[in-house]
């Protein structure tokens, strides 16, 4: 990582593009910006490690990012993909406990390097920071648990179905379909699915023939979105992902 120096201004400004910073007080923020490093990522880069005992909390302003973890025998799982205006690291801040999850740049980014302290310092003071923080932790519970059940109850097919709904959820609307760009490739796709590279390759070239998708390098089109969408909840059932992750 390479540290630069932004304005006050220019850092209140480029804080305020974070969900959970959204509707903090021009003050709060200030202060906030004051405790903050700034720091230019790499694509590849490790921004955090898996175990390590920091505490630090990260709002990114540019860039992608995946939470993941890797077995011994290298088999890798993704958790959580995340785009600029997302933030990390706040389990570790509010527990000072070892970080759960591995943070890799997927491309290169901007990042707010922000001590624990401050952190909880802001929540401590800002009513409206807190509720977000704690909305922001329960959606992922939701979240997770969708996952969990999609992992036990469904065959990789529909999972990778789920998976591209939920990307579909932040595509561009185009009167094509759904326009997906810079989309995770299949490693990623399958790594987050729980899937072999190889089986998530077959599935995705399956729906290209039947006209559901079509890949051009890093983008992906959705065109029959609901035939997704009715295949997964055929299969399924009723999930908060559809009620949430899908909607269109």
């Amino acid at each position: 990582m390479i540290t630069i120096t932004l304005s006050p201004d220019k850092a209140r400004r480029r804080l305020r593009e974070v969900r959970i910073l959204t509707d903090v007080s021009d003050a709060d923020l200030d202060v906030l910006a004051a405790a903050a490093t700034w720091q230019l990522v790499e694509a590849g880069e490790e921004i955090v490690s898996h175990l390590t005992r920091d505490t630090h909390v990260f709002f990114a302003v540019e860039g992608a990012f995946s939470a993941k973890l890797k077995t011994a025998l290298g088999r890798q799982v993704t958790f959580r993909q995340m785009s600029a205006g997302a933030h990390f690291g706040e389990i570790a801040a509010l527990t000072d406990t070892p970080r759960s999850v591995a943070v890799v740049a997927d491309t290169a980014g901007l990042v707010a390097e922000c001590p624990a302290e401050a952190f909880s310092a802001l929540i401590a003071r800002s009513g409206v920071f807190a509720l977000a923080v704690s909305a922001h932790l329960a959606r992922n519970v939701v979240a997770l648990t969708d996952r969990v059940f999609e992992l036990a109850a469904l065959e990789m097919r529909f999972r990778v179905y789920a998976e591209l709904l939920r990307l579909a959820a932040t595509g561009e609307h185009t009167a094509q379909g759904v326009l997906i760009r810079e989309a995770p490739t299949h490693e990623v796709i399958a790594s987050t699915v729980g899937a072999q590279r190889e089986a998530v390759n077959r599935e995705l070239r399956s729906l290209a023939k039947d006209g559901v998708i079509q890949q051009t390098k890093r983008e992906l089109l959705i065109i029959d979105i609901e035939r997704l969408r009715e295949s997964l909840h055929r299969r399924a059932g009723a999930t908060t992902s559809e009620a949430v992750d899908w909607r269109l």
